[in-house]
């Protein structure tokens, strides 16, 4: 699968890498290098796939010798030094890619560089199993006359980054750094402790030089006032980045023509990535000293990835089925949410429903109670009607009575008057009842009288005179 490997290495004649030396290495082929005269031919020319030119627009086809030797003549012109003449990538392409979409790739690697001059070279193992490019930029601009000289503002100024006795910080150029040094300013190193000291604050420490990350000082830019080593990086950042994009739109491009899951690359370190995993180093060529080593110590870091990976799946599969089981409980709370919420429903409409019958229970029960009283009613105004009447029919009764009596006490012959004597007294009890009877239909009091002395003279036979 596509991996991502990016680095760059700067060339100058004075640290022995010149730009001559590195074009014949990496195109295959003889080169004379005209500032010494020495034939630069190089072995495993079998691993030079493809190699090529790529000038900027307007500048005349020429020769690769011609082009190297000439950037080192203006190297040279320009004041020689610790200049730098090239800038030599050397990046992983992708193994998906055929031979034409890795050419491709390279092309538009060296667009990124429109100005410069680009040598670019595909190598392989034989086998294809390590496909990758080497590209040579030139560091100085290049038209259609040749290389562009820089004037002096332009070129690279070397500022140290110091600080005095008070501890105050300033950067300061090298041509002054002997003055700087007599007023008792010294310069900052990078420790691996990650601090910046001075060698005076480092020794009070108990630290020396084997505890630095360099023999070199903290450089600064000349332009930005950030440590030279920081605009490096973010220089190599950028490259780095851009190459992904390069490599991932042609690893797409594959993709949707295969119909095959398109790979991604990524230029950021594992750290940044956020992963466990332990990078490995660059083994470079079989015959380079040191080479068994890197490649045994690349194994040991292979496996330890390798068991971190499967800790990761396992961590994975149990993170997934937990995931799981969460779902699984959330769905069951849903559920018994649900249940509980159809439940209350169904209580609320039995409530309801309990209601409603009570209701009509209650309403049933009043209407009946409403119709027993206006029955009770419409009864109580019939008795008391058919009261009324037999009220009223024995008034008409003890009247007759009344009438009948008062006639048989009338006199005539004294048989007549002891018969009707006899016949007074039964219609007195007559009348007596009948006026019970009324009293009891009129609710008076029925309760029995003491019968009151006759009168004198009551029932005495008209003509009879009391005895003296």
């Amino acid at each position: 699968m596509a991996i991502f490997h990016l680095n760059y290495r700067g060339c100058s004649p004075a640290t022995g890498a010149g730009a001559v030396r590195k074009a014949a290495y990496q195109s295959g082929q003889a080169l004379v290098e005209d500032r010494t005269g020495q034939l630069c031919d190089y072995a495993r020319k079998e691993r030079v796939v493809e190699e090529g030119l790529s000038l900027p627009g307007g500048v005349p086809p020429i020769g690769r010798g011609e082009l190297w030797n000439g950037a080192e003549r203006a190297w040279a012109e320009g004041g020689g030094g610790n200049e730098l003449v090239a800038l030599r990538y050397e990046f992983a392409l992708p193994i998906e890619l055929d031979a034409a979409g890795r050419r491709a790739c390279v092309r538009d690697f060296c667009g990124m560089f429109p100005a410069k001059a680009c040598d670019w070279a595909i190598h392989d193992d034989g086998r294809g199993g390590n496909p990758h490019a080497h590209v040579l930029v030139s560091a100085l601009d290049l038209n259609a006359q040749g290389f562009i000289q820089r004037t002096k503002g332009e070129k690279g100024q070397c500022w140290y980054l110091c600080q005095d006795a008070h501890g105050q910080q300033a950067p300061i150029r090298a041509t002054d750094w002997k003055a700087a040094k007599a007023d008792g300013w010294e310069k900052i190193y990078n420790f691996k402790d990650g601090r910046r000291l001075t060698m005076k604050q480092a020794k009070a420490e108990g630290l020396g030089t084997k505890d630095r990350t360099s023999k070199r000082p903290v450089q600064m830019h000349r332009i930005s006032g950030q440590a030279a080593r920081d605009v490096g990086s973010a220089e190599l950042t950028a490259v780095r980045a851009a190459w992904a994009e390069i490599a991932n739109r042609h690893l797409a491009a594959h993709a949707a023509a295969t119909g095959t899951t398109a790979q991604v690359i990524d230029h950021r370190s594992n750290k940044d990535r956020g992963l466990d995993e332990q990078p490995t180093v660059h083994e470079g060529g079989t015959g380079l000293i040191g080479h068994a080593d890197r490649v045994k110590l690349n194994k040991e870091i292979r496996d330890r990835n390798a068991r971190l990976q499967a800790l990761r799946a396992e961590l994975q599969q149990e993170g997934a089925a937990l995931e799981q089981l969460q779902r699984e409980v959330a769905e069951l709370e849903r559920q018994r949410g649900r249940i509980e919420k159809a439940k209350r429903g169904r209580a609320q409409g039995r409530h309801r429903g309990a209601l409603a019958k009570r209701r009509r229970v209650a309403m049933a029960t009043a209407a009946a109670a409403a119709d027993v009283k206006r029955r009770m009613a419409m009864a109580a105004a019939d008795q008391v009607d058919t009261r009324a009447e037999m009220i009223a029919q024995l008034d008409e009764q003890i009247a007759d009575l009344d009438q009948e009596m008062h006639h048989l006490q009338r006199g005539g012959t004294a048989l007549m008057m002891s018969s009707n004597l006899i016949k007074a007294t039964e219609l007195a009890a007559d009348r007596r009842r009948l006026a019970d009877e009324r009293a009891r239909l009129a609710g008076e009091d029925t309760s029995p009288r003491k019968p009151e002395p006759p009168r004198p003279g009551q029932n005495r036979p008209r003509g009879h005179k009391p005895k003296h």
